[in-house]
């Protein structure tokens, strides 16, 4: 799975439950690499998430 920014994803918890949808805002590449997606998360309204691959999941978009 590719992730760019402006990608939109549902955000998994620890446990592979969703918590809520959200943007990729920012891909930085001087990050850990297990926290290197900035999401603006829809359901979080503090600052943003940082998440790794293993909590994201790209919502497909309808063509």
């Amino acid at each position: 799975m590719t992730l760019k920014v402006r990608d939109r994803v549902t955000v998994l918890n620890n446990d592979g439950i969703p918590m809520g949808e959200g943007s990729i805002f920012s891909v930085n590449d001087f990050r850990e690499p297990e926290m290197k997606y900035a999401i603006d998360a829809d359901f979080y309204d503090e600052d943003y998430l940082f998440l790794g691959k293993e909590n994201l999941v790209k919502i497909q978009e309808d063509k």
